[in-house]
């Protein structure tokens, strides 16, 4: 089999996380924020990297500073960021957090109209999608008529190279005015992914269903491959169309700032695939790196590295955990 110049494509939101560098005070009383890269597929992109994974980028931001700054620290982690596309006109999101553990994170985004919603078609045209393995996205992306329309694009040449999809149903409630639509969104993909990533409240969001087991049974009636389920301190599960459920347990660690979890799990998880592991492993894998994000401050700027990832492990299995 040729080698393809990319393990993974990850296509999406690349935006600015501003996080309160005060730790335990309410966003209103916050004076100091640290800045760091943020987005679903940007952490991912990240995390894969970090792993040890070649990786491109693929998004849209403006010519402004922050913007520099965001392509700059994704080129410095080695993750190809030719296909960022530049926008004279519009700038990248933000987003705004609040740290108040073990369970308070209060997060807010503002997305007026940011670049990345602009990602194009013709951006996507050129992008070697048929030479990665992987193409991952995120639910964001069918926000927006234009962001859809690109990601939809991306999917479909994807399935038609044998890249394997993976879309993280990133439910990001701020940016729809009704669930409905979201679900109806998602939904409408699901034909052209293989792999589905999501936390229970996502993926009962995304099916339109009451229950999980009706969630997940729905979605593997789409979905080629599998469906993630991301339970946090209760671990992962996941289902394959045989009717198998593969669980992981979890890591015992002390929280510091969930956001970026999922994301992290995600890369651990896409890691293991592409490694050729069974399902259980993958999802272990998953739970390592998503345990191991809760306990620093960032998400994108402080993924682990795979020896960091395997030296956890092997730490948390010697405490019996």
């Amino acid at each position: 089999m040729t080698e393809k110049r990319f393990d993974v494509i990850s296509l999406g939101r690349l935006a600015v996380d501003l996080y309160a560098a005060e730790i335990g005070v309410p966003l209103a009383e916050v004076n100091t924020f640290s800045v760091y890269a943020g987005g679903c597929p940007t952490n991912i992109a990240v995390g894969t990297r970090r792993l040890g994974l070649k990786v491109a980028m693929v998004s849209r931001v403006g010519i402004d500073g922050l913007s520099d700054k965001l392509v700059n620290f994704l080129a410095a982690e080695g993750i190809t960021t030719e296909f960022i596309a530049r926008d004279p006109v519009h700038l990248p999101g933000l987003a705004f957090l609040s740290i108040l553990p073990p369970d308070t994170f209060p997060l807010v985004y503002f997305r007026p109209d940011p670049a990345d919603m602009y990602l194009s078609i013709e951006d996507v045209r050129q992008v070697p999608i048929e030479d990665s393995r992987v193409l991952v996205t995120a639910g964001t992306r069918f926000s927006g008529d234009i962001a859809r329309a690109g990601a939809l694009y991306a999917m479909e040449r994807a399935r038609a190279a044998g890249t394997t999809v993976i879309l993280d149903l990133d439910l990001r409630r701020a940016l729809w005015k009704d669930l409905r639509a979201y679900g109806l969104n998602m939904r409408s993909a699901l034909s052209l992914v293989d792999i589905a990533i999501g936390t229970e409240d996502e993926i009962l969001a995304a099916s339109g269903q009451e229950t999980i087991e009706a969630a997940v049974e729905l979605m593997l009636k789409q979905v080629k491959i599998a469906v993630a389920v991301k339970r946090g301190q209760a671990g992962s599960e996941i289902y394959t169309p045989d009717g198998a459920i593969h669980r992981a347990a979890p890591f015992k660690v002390e929280v510091l700032n969930v956001l970026g979890a999922g994301d992290a799990w995600a890369s651990g998880f896409t890691y293991g695939y592409l490694q050729g592991w069974d399902w259980q492993r993958c999802a272990r894998f998953g739970n390592a790196t998503g345990a191991i994000i809760v306990t620093r401050h960032a998400c994108a700027n402080d993924m682990p590295t795979l020896p960091e990832v395997e030296a956890f492990i092997v730490e948390q299995e010697q405490q019996g955990h």
